[in-house]
């Protein structure tokens, strides 16, 4: 069975969130409220929704949309005002737990959170500011061992930029480990690169850039893009195949990640390549002596998230003039 990073990274933190939650409120807590403002969190810090204007920073982001949340939410429940109102004042505080201020002393921050709380909600314990540390730390500690499960020093990623493309990656896997000197280079790269264990080894890959994009994301970075590798026996293989996908099925690494397939693949495949981009994952491909240069063949290349040519190819002219329209074609 497969995992999501991201996906249970996210559950992590919405835990986090209705934790802290709770101890600030007690048994003034509303979950319902919480629950609102945590969706809207998570769209904007780690799905990078409303994305009005790319230089905002993203704090000023968040707090813009959680008070647009607050103002709804008091509009559809105006009885709850106070609280809706309360809690929108204490997530603020979430930024700093979830790293997107960074604070130089979190036991000075939960301080400050521990004033405003009497002082707001008139609520005081002596015992708050050391649960609400440890119970942090604790989901920090969650955190940390939720990406530490998928690292390896067995393999890494090679990760390299496209020429003349700023922010688009080639991922290759790599081992590193030592085979006996018994066998060559060429009989290890291929029998890493064929049959099982290329497609046992995709898992490995996915895993791996499925942290790249997470520690992205915390830095708050969403124009990284990566092209993976694939391994096209895959396609006879469903149950696999949708295995191995599910590292990847998550909004956010859909939009920061592609499967690279060469065009024959796709002509091979077109009906399972469409139901993955009706799915919402992205293909990169590949154009070789299969593409048949025509107005319908080239419009249909927009689907692609890019598509990679080399000056051998017959349609090489071809695609460069319409390079402008493509928007999307990387040289190589």
């Amino acid at each position: 069975m497969t995992v999501n990073i991201i996906n249970e990274y996210i559950k992590i933190v919405k835990k986090q969130i209705n934790e802290y939650m709770k101890l600030v409120f007690d048994n003034k807590f509303k979950k319902k409220y919480c629950d609102s403002y945590t969706e809207k969190y998570i769209k904007v810090r780690y799905y990078n929704f409303y994305e009005d204007d790319f230089n905002e920073k993203m704090r000023t982001r968040i707090l813009d949309n959680l008070k647009k949340e607050q103002e709804n939410l008091c509009i559809d429940n105006i009885e709850d005002r106070e609280v809706i109102e309360q809690m929108c004042i204490f997530f603020y505080y979430v930024l700093y737990f979830d790293k997107v201020i960074q604070s130089r002393d979190i036991k000075k921050t939960i301080e400050k959170i521990s004033k405003l709380r009497k002082r707001v909600l008139n609520i005081e314990d002596e015992e708050f500011n050391k649960l609400v540390y440890n119970t942090m730390k604790e989901f920090e500690k969650e955190k940390e061992k939720l990406v530490e499960r998928f690292e390896t020093d067995d393999f890494k990623l090679k990760i390299t930029n496209y020429p003349d493309e700023l922010n688009v990656y080639r991922v290759n896997l790599k081992y590193n480990f030592n085979f006996p000197l018994v066998y060559s280079e060429f009989a290890i790269n291929k029998a890493f690169n064929i049959g099982i264990i290329n497609e046992d080894k995709l898992a490995i890959e996915f895993y791996l850039i499925s942290i790249e994009v997470l520690k992205d994301v915390l830095k708050q970075n969403f124009k990284k893009k990566y092209i993976l590798e694939f391994a096209p026996s895959l396609f006879e293989k469903p149950k696999k195949l949708k295995s191995i996908l599910n590292i990847l099925n998550n909004p956010i690494l859909q939009e920061k990640v592609s499967i690279k397939l060469r065009y024959e693949q796709f002509l091979n495949h077109k009906d399972i390549v469409y139901e993955l981009l009706r799915e919402g994952f992205r293909i990169t491909a590949i154009l070789d002596s299969s593409f048949t240069i025509d107005y319908k063949n080239i419009e249909d290349l927009k689907m692609f998230k890019y598509i990679i040519i080399n000056s051998k190819l017959d349609c090489y002219n071809e695609i460069k003039r319409n390079k402008k329209n493509l928007n999307n074609v990387i040289e190589i």
